[in-house]
C-alpha cells in the first residue's frame, strides 16, 4: 500500500491540518498526466479498458480509486480544475514530468487533508511542484510538515486554483481563522 507518515499543515494548526496517513506506492511514468481520485462509490474494480490497464502501472492494482490520464504539459491545470468540477472525482494531482512518485504521493494525501476541511468536501487540485499554469489559473503554496518512522521534512504542495475560485477560497480561509481562535 505505502509508507506510514504523519501529515502536519503548520498553516492550519496541528488538528484540523493534520493526519495519519499512508503515502501511496506510484510509479510514474516519463510522460505527463494527472492523478484522478474518484468517489468511493465510483471507485469499482478495475475493468479491462485501456484507462485502467495504464492506471495499473501508475498505483499498482491496491487503489482502485486512482486513475492515472496522459495529457500533453501546457493542459495540466487547465484540465485538472475541469476535472475537478466532475461529481464523481474528490482529489486532482498534476503530474509534470520528472517529479518524484513520492513527492505526489504526498501532494495526494494533503489533497485529501485539504478537502476534507472545505465545505461539502469540495474537490482539490495540488501538485508537488508548482506546474505550468497559464491564463485564469494560480497555485497557493501549502507547507507540510512530514514525519515518516521519526525523520520530519519540511515541504511545499501546491494547490492549484482557477482565479474564479478565489473569493470562495478566502472566505474559506477566513471562516477557519474565525474557527480557530
Amino acid at each position: 500500500m505505502g509508507t506510514a507518515a504523519r501529515i502536519v499543515m503548520p498553516d492550519t494548526g496541528d488538528t484540523l491540518g493534520s493526519g495519519h496517513t499512508r503515502l501511496t506506492n506510484l510509479a510514474l511514468p516519463d510522460r505527463a498526466g494527472l492523478l484522478l481520485q474518484r468517489a468511493p462509490e465510483m471507485a469499482m474494480s478495475r475493468s479491462g479498458r485501456l484507462v485502467d490497464r495504464r492506471s495499473r502501472s501508475v498505483v499498482g492494482g491496491v487503489r482502485a480509486d486512482l486513475h492515472f490520464v496522459e495529457l500533453h504539459r501546457g493542459e495540466l491545470a487547465r484540465v485538472a480544475l475541469s476535472m475537478a468540477r466532475l461529481a464523481y472525482v474528490r482529489s486532482v494531482v498534476v503530474c509534470p514530468v520528472g517529479v518524484s512518485p513520492g513527492r505526489t504521493a504526498l501532494a495526494l494525501a494533503v489533497a485529501g487533508l485539504l478537502r476534507d476541511r472545505r465545505p461539502g468536501e469540495a474537490p482539490v487540485v495540488t501538485c508537488a511542484v508548482c506546474p505550468p499554469l497559464g491564463d485564469g489559473r494560480t497555485a497557493v503554496p501549502h507547507e507540510v510538515r512530514v514525519d515518516v518512522d521519526g525523520r520530519v521534512q519540511y515541504r511545499l504542495v501546491w494547490e492549484v486554483l482557477g482565479w474564479d475560485q478565489i473569493p470562495g477560497w478566502l472566505a474559506d480561509l477566513r471562516q477557519a481563522a474565525r474557527e480557530d481562535g
